[in-house]
């Protein structure tokens, strides 16, 4: 999974570097080679949070925020499946005790104010963890939802694909491949009012666009009839 998301993330920024090097060419008619290394880019995205203490001293042993190590920051089991929540602030963890049915968690020292959590948050991720098994799932959603918690339900990948929002929306499209039979695709995720951008035509088969492209490109007819017979021959 790692090295999907670094091959995904890694082309998003690539795609933001053309952008902003287009703009620059557009404001002073120079162009410029544009690198994205892909170390140096997920160390950056992952450093984000983990620079820590590290970003005062300097020294590396600092690094790493401590929320983020407990084994409990994750999806919840409850009685009938997984919730994620996330209370940030001091107003949002004491609404969350009252809807945990803890109200004297906000008395505790430990995890009365930020700081506190701060130090001791395994202990209490811990303790919403062991009470989030004591009722289902949608019990919970509708207590947080009454105490303003941010919450949500956990999907599978079907419960994805079958979201009556996505639905509504059109995001899945099927459609028939003019060569592979009937084929879903999602809908390009950002919409612009001036240009909408969409699939215009099917994938083509292996090969089938080599031609237009290499002409595209620049390359001759007899060095398009090279490279199209040496691919062939592979």
């Amino acid at each position: 999974m790692p090295y999907a998301i670094a091959d995904k993330l890694c082309g998003v920024y690539l795609a933001s570097a053309v952008s902003a090097a287009l703009f620059h060419r557009a404001r002073t008619g120079s162009g410029q080679v544009v690198h994205v290394p892909m170390f140096e880019t997920m160390v950056s995205f992952n450093l984000v949070d983990h620079m820590w203490q590290t970003t005062f001293s300097g020294r590396p042993e600092d690094a790493g925020y401590p929320r983020m190590f407990t084994p409990h920051r994750r999806p919840y089991p409850t009685m009938d499946g997984h919730i994620c929540l996330m209370a940030v602030t001091d107003d949002q963890f004491l609404r969350l005790y009252g809807a945990l049915g803890r109200p004297d968690l906000a008395e505790d020292p430990r995890f009365a104010g930020m700081v506190g959590r701060i130090d001791n948050i395994d202990a209490l991720y811990r303790i919403i963890g062991e009470t989030m098994l004591t009722r289902t799932t949608a019990d919970w959603r509708a207590r947080l939802d009454e105490a303003d918690v941010p919450n949500a339900g956990m999907n599978e990948l079907a419960d994805v694909i079958a979201d009556p929002y996505l639905t509504e929306t059109g995001f899945f499209r099927r459609y028939e491949h003019p060569t592979d039979g009937m084929h879903t695709a999602m809908r390009f995720p950002i919409a612009f009012s001036g240009s909408p951008a969409g699939m215009t035509c099917p994938p083509p088969p292996l090969g089938d666009a080599n031609r237009e492209i290499l002409s595209e490109l620049g390359y001759q007819e007899a060095e398009i009839e090279a490279l199209t017979a040496g691919m062939a021959a592979r």
